[in-house]
């Protein structure tokens, strides 16, 4: 569908605290993620923004050129699967947000 006065794209900014022993995994994690998020109609890019000076905290950058089309990678069963075995790799919760400037 077509929105009036809708962006170029669309980000979803994901934000993850890694657990010191989980990084490799979660690196290998986040490979599969992208492969998979570059199978769906409308997809732009990844860009990970990786820890610094010690730090455990990643965000992940998935851009779409409309909503429509990053719900149907969002709600899709490569996703889910995905998202079932981080849960293992996180020091809590994921964050997530929709952006329209990044």
């Amino acid at each position: 569908m077509t929105y009036p006065h809708q962006p170029d794209h669309i980000t979803l900014v994901i934000t993850h605290g890694v657990r010191r022993d989980k990084l490799t995994e979660y690196e290998s994690w986040l490979e599969k993620l992208m492969a998979d998020a570059a199978s769906f109609t409308g997809y732009q890019s990844v860009k990970i923004l990786r820890p610094v000076h010690g730090e455990t905290i990643y965000t992940v950058l998935v851009r779409f050129d409309n909503i429509d089309n990053l719900y149907q990678w969002i709600q899709s069963g490569q996703r889910e699967s995905r998202e079932k075995t981080l849960a293992n790799l996180l020091n809590g919760q994921e964050y997530i947000e929709l952006r329209t400037q990044a």
